[in-house]
């Protein structure tokens, strides 16, 4: 098992914040040139394919400006924000078994929301979920929800992040305002509190095994389960 590194990060809070920001900038910024230029004009009325577009462009700004701030500007190397190699039964007993404890315990977390707000509107990627009516569109969004997000959200919240909150509040603080930040940025007020707790257990896993890439299987595994659940349930493949 890899030790989590407890030196002090090379970069800070100002770092991760402009680095967030400039993630959000990059976003508008393609939006409004797409509308202004018509860059979207094959894609509407597809709602599946401009999600997929837009979620492209977000995942590569938010690589590369995380790379740009830590490793280039502030000379870390990607061993600092835990891309590093983690012994075998880490992958499985913190990535797959991890995932699936995630998956459960959000379950349970949701089940009060559900019942204080039955008629609460499912998140985007769930609606977009729902409205695939082919195996091929659900393989695509399979690939975001369950490999893509969760290695650019590993990166960015984990990767970036909980090292700077973990140097100034130590390790139990840290994963828990990490969590919290994480829960708030997904922009769902009611489901922010289950998706802190899953945030700070992917801190958790980061800390017990030194390598975001086992947080990223457990966040996959969280993520790949849930969207099969929702195709298979939309779907009616099983009874439910």
């Amino acid at each position: 098992m890899a030790a989590f590194d407890t030196k002090r990060p090379r970069w800070g809070l100002i770092e991760f914040a402009f680095t967030y920001l400039g993630i959000i900038v990059v976003t508008i910024l393609f939006s409004l040139l797409g509308d202004i230029f018509g860059l979207f004009y094959w894609v509407i009325g597809n709602e599946v394919a401009y999600f997929m577009l837009s979620f492209i462009v977000q995942f590569i700004a938010t690589v590369v400006l995380v790379f740009f701030v830590a490793v280039t500007v502030k000379k870390a190397s990607i061993a600092d924000l835990g891309i590093r190699r983690a012994a075998k039964e880490d992958y499985l007993k913190y990535g797959i078994l991890g995932g699936a404890f995630l998956m459960l315990a959000i379950v349970v977390l949701g089940y009060p929301i559900n019942y204080l707000q039955p008629d609460l509107q499912p998140q985007v990627f769930e609606e977009i979920l729902r409205s695939v009516d082919s195996l091929s569109g659900f393989i695509l969004l399979f690939t975001v929800g369950a490999v893509l997000a969760p290695l650019s959200e590993e990166i960015l919240y984990r990767g970036m992040l909980y090292p700077v909150l973990r140097w100034y509040l130590g390790p139990t603080w840290g994963m828990i305002l990490a969590g919290f930040i994480f829960g708030l940025a997904h922009l769902d007020l009611w489901r922010a509190l289950p998706l802190a707790a899953g945030g700070a257990v992917l801190c958790y896993i980061y800390e017990k095994t030194g390598s975001i890439l086992v947080s990223t299987v457990a966040h996959g595994v969280w993520n790949g389960v849930m969207s099969i659940f929702v195709y298979i349930s939309v779907n009616n493949l099983i009874p439910i």
